[in-house]
């Protein structure tokens, strides 16, 4: 009789792949397949953002701001108005005579659209006298401290 010695059991033939742990190269293959299937149909049903999508989302984001523009110029009794370039636009201030930038990282921040949408400004009557700059900066659109606003139409 041997001291010591355990005997080890090998598994019988059929029970070989009972023991075995780990996936196939086609079962994975599978799983990689389908997890793509799946981030397409996720992809094509998000829209992937619509030119119209964008417009109106800009076109909406704009008039948000130019309301919540004209409620702080009636509650701070402030003169605003805005500069619309081709492809930006900003909120300026009225101090000391001479229309400022607004700098601050508030949403009356400068803000810049995105690549391929362009603005079209149609003033309908010239700014109030006293109130338009002289220079190529000035602004265009007059949010005044009495709820007065310049009429305009802006065509994204």
């Amino acid at each position: 009789m041997l001291t010591g010695f355990t005997p080890t059991r090998q598994p019988a033939s059929g029970r070989l792949f009972a023991l075995q742990r780990g996936f196939t190269l086609l079962e994975l293959m599978v799983v990689l397949v389908i997890i793509g299937v799946i981030l397409s149909f996720a992809t094509l049903s998000t829209g992937g953002n619509s030119r119209a999508e964008q417009l109106h989302r800009e076109a909406s984001r704009l008039i948000a701001l130019i309301d919540m523009a004209s409620e702080q110029a009636i509650l701070r009794s402030e003169q605003l108005a805005i500069r619309f370039g081709d492809t930006d636009y900003q909120f300026m201030l009225l101090g000391a005579g001479k229309w400022v930038a607004l700098e601050d990282d508030g949403p009356l921040r400068a803000r810049k659209l995105p690549k391929g949408i362009e603005l079209r400004l149609e003033l309908e009557d010239n700014p109030p006298p006293g109130l338009q700059a002289e220079d190529a900066e000035a602004p265009q659109v007059f949010l005044l401290s009495s709820g007065e606003m310049t009429p305009f139409t802006l065509t994204f």
